[in-house]
Order: C-alpha cells, then sequence, then structure tokens
C-alpha cells in the first residue's frame, strides 16, 4: 500500500481497510479497492470516495485516528490500541502499543514530511523543533493525528 500524504491516498493492494476513528469513540470503516480515493479537502476536511457508495467527508478537527491496513477476510481487523501521549504535545512524545521498533514518519497537512524516526514502545521522541500545528504521525499500523503547541 503507497500512501500519499496532502493530495491523495492511492491505494496499491487488492483492498484495503480504512478506519477512521473520530474524537467521540465513533468508528467509520471502509473497504478501499484501487479506484477509491481518500483526500484532503482545502485543509479542513478528510474526503473519502468509494465506489458504489456515496462521498463521506470528515472534519480534521473530529478525527482522532486513521488506520489502513491491507484486508484479508480471513484476519481479524488491525491492532487499533497505538496512541499518542501526551496529545497535545509541547516538546515531546510518547507512541504507547507500538510492537517491536517501527519507522514513524510525522506529516504536515500539506503533505511534507517533516520528521521520521525509528522508536519502540514507550520510547520519548523530542518534537520541540516543529512548529504549532497540526499533523499526522503514520505507524506501521495507523495514522494518528497530533496537535503540536
Amino acid at each position: 500500500m503507497v500512501l500519499i500524504f496532502g493530495a491523495i491516498w492511492q491505494v496499491n493492494a487488492q483492498s484495503t481497510l480504512v478506519i477512521i476513528t473520530l474524537n467521540d469513540g465513533t468508528e467509520h470503516s471502509f473497504l478501499m479497492a484501487e479506484d477509491d480515493r481518500i483526500f484532503f479537502e482545502n485543509n479542513e476536511k478528510l474526503v473519502v470516495e468509494v465506489a458504489d457508495e456515496s462521498t463521506v467527508r470528515f472534519n480534521l478537527a473530529d478525527i482522532r485516528k486513521i488506520t489502513c491496513d491491507e484486508y484479508v477476510g480471513t484476519e481479524e481487523n488491525p491492532d487499533l490500541s497505538v496512541a499518542i501521549f501526551p496529545n497535545p504535545v509541547h516538546e515531546t512524545l510518547t507512541l504507547r502499543h507500538l510492537s517491536g521498533t517501527q519507522t514513524i514518519s510525522i506529516y504536515a497537512l500539506d503533505g511534507r514530511l517533516v520528521k521520521s524516526f525509528e522508536a519502540s514502545d514507550g520510547q520519548v521522541i523530542g518534537v520541540e523543533e516543529l512548529p504549532v500545528g497540526l499533523y499526522l504521525v503514520k505507524t506501521q499500523s495507523c495514522t494518528l493525528k497530533m496537535i503540536k503547541l
């Protein structure tokens, strides 16, 4: 699967399960095929377009987490427990519930990769150099929203 932030996420697997978790805990699941797409609209909304279904728009401020994983009918849902602490973050963040060592990427909403690093569960990461704003933090199993103050 290839994710392209800022413009459109393109799905290269036969199907990908995308789960959008809102701040109130509700989850919206989409089984994405190759022709489906997810993109940002005016840096305010996340738009999900799935063939044979209506287009769905989510306010970015309402999204807690976006999880993307290749879908195989016999597998269970991906681990949804990865979390950032604290969030909002000032100088350092901790990623909780990571399995093993993973490459973590932090993206600005315009799609720029602003930081990439290796991390394991509970490791403290400095982000003091990042300007105040909203970021997407991508792990192997999910994409999380991070607010930097």
